[in-house]
């Protein structure tokens, strides 16, 4: 016995659903790969809704951090791993962008003591000469 009429067109429908999340993932992964992030941005969040599936998730996390807005991809990663099956792998995402971030903090504060001791070198020079 086939199943009823109601239940086929949830099926279709969820079928459909689920191919057009798919190619709208597959064109703003497009979009981010060729630079074009807001664009790629705006087709994952239409309407300014966030995505419910962990790829596009991920997607824009990833576009986030391209974009250096590494709270936003934080959030991003971390909503994906709440719903995503390969959440080791969200999670990894987590600790390389924490890792970066702190790296990134180091170089700062080591240019900054690189700077200010080129300066004091200058001004050592300077008052000598004169």
């Amino acid at each position: 016995m086939a199943p009823p009429i109601d239940e086929r067109r949830a099926e279709a429908q969820r079928i459909t659903t689920r191919f057009e999340n798919h190619l709208r993932t597959s064109r703003a992964s497009e979009l981010a790969s060729w630079g074009r992030l807001l664009e790629a941005e705006a087709l994952l969040c239409p309407g300014k809704e966030l995505p419910m599936s962990a790829d596009e998730l991920d997607l824009l996390a990833r576009i986030h951090v391209k974009q250096g807005q590494y709270d936003l991809a934080r959030r991003r990663w971390e909503d994906a791993a709440k719903i995503g099956n390969p959440r080791a792998e969200f999670e990894e995402c987590l600790k390389v962008l924490e890792n970066w971030l702190a790296f990134s903090h180091r170089m700062w504060i080591w240019k900054i003591k690189l700077a200010t001791a080129v300066v004091t070198l200058l001004l050592s020079i300077w008052i000598l000469i004169q």
